[in-house]
Parts: structure tokens; sequence; C-alpha cells
């Protein structure tokens, strides 16, 4: 009984005009359409790529002592008190905040750590308000410190393998320069040898 639907519907036509098509090869022709459009769906699926971010951490060698309690500012004369100094948790910048007036010098003494095993080469970039000039020169009693100017607010380091010691951010005002509190800030990025 089954044997005789199954050729009654393969003989079955469908005809448009003239044109009649058998109606087995119409629904073949159905199931390549859905075949393909199955295929071209799951092709991006499948051939997709990961999407999303991870956070990296990358921590240089060259370093401002996060710990140290010898960042300091020092005044060449009076008002020791009027200044703080604040360093970030991984070491790589500071900021200051200084109340000045004409005729003061500050410097800013910064412990600088290289705890890589080779000499590494750095820039110190500092955003120093107008109206006060800044100057920067390892300590006197830091060695294997080297510093060259860049622009005005950046300097070129060279720091050997394992020299700690202080860098020195020496701040002079202008003669117009208001009385105040002002921010010093900067930041010390490694750089390629």
């Amino acid at each position: 009984m089954r044997s005789r639907k199954l050729r009654k519907i393969s003989k079955k036509k469908l005809g448009v005009g003239r044109f009649a098509i058998p109606a087995w090869l119409i629904g073949m022709f159905a199931l390549l359409v859905i075949a393909v459009a199955a295929g071209q769906a799951v092709g991006p699926v499948l051939s997709g790529a990961v999407q999303g971010s991870v956070g990296v951490t990358a921590q240089q060698g060259l370093i401002l002592n996060a710990t140290s309690s010898t960042h300091a500012v020092e005044f060449a004369a009076g008002h020791a008190d009027d200044a703080l100094i604040t360093v970030s948790d991984e070491g790589a910048a500071f900021t200051a905040a200084i109340e000045m007036h004409i005729g003061d010098t500050a410097t800013i003494k910064l412990d600088i750590d290289n705890s890589s095993d080779a000499s590494t080469n750095a820039v110190l970039e500092l955003n120093v308000p107008r109206g006060i000039d800044a100057d920067v020169e390892e300590d006197s009693n830091a060695s294997g410190i080297s510093e060259a100017r860049l622009t005005r607010g950046s300097w070129l380091m060279k720091i050997n393998s394992g020299a700690t010691g202080h860098l020195n951010v020496a701040l002079s005002p202008k003669d117009d320069l208001a009385p105040g509190f002002y921010t010093v800030t900067g930041r010390l990025v490694q750089v390629a040898n």
C-alpha cells in the first residue's frame, strides 16, 4: 500500500503553463536549498573569532620605591611642612603638592631603584605648572644614575644595574608666580636600551 502511494507521488507533476516538473525533483531542490542555507548559517559560527579582552600587567624593573619613606620635598629656607608627595602603587608615577612663593626653591627627592640585572634607560616625564622652572639631577650620594634633558618636561636617564639612590627635581618659581599651592606630577617610563 505504501509502495502505491510512493509511486503515485513520484509520478505527480507540477505544471506552470506548458512546463511540468516532477514533484520529487521540486522536493529535492527544496532540500538542497535548505541544506545550503543551513551551511551558510553554521559557517560563520564555526569560523568566528574569540572576542573579549584579558588584562595584562607588565612591571618594569626601574621604579620609584613605593614603600620608601625617603621621598621628600626639601626647601632651601623655612616652611618645611608645606609640601606632600605620594608615589603610585606600581612605583611608576608621583604627585607632589607644594606651597611656593617667589624666591623659594624646592627639591623633590625621589628614591629610584633598578631592580633588574641589567642597566636600563628611562624617560622621566614631568608636568610642571607654568611659572615654575624644573631641573633634574642625580643626588650627590647616588651612583650609577646619569640624565640628560630632552624637552622642557622630559629627561632621558641611564640607570646601572642594581643602582639605588635619589633623583632630585629642583623647582624654582619665576618672578611673576602667584603665591599658592602647586601640583607637580611625573612618571617614569622604562624604554628599550
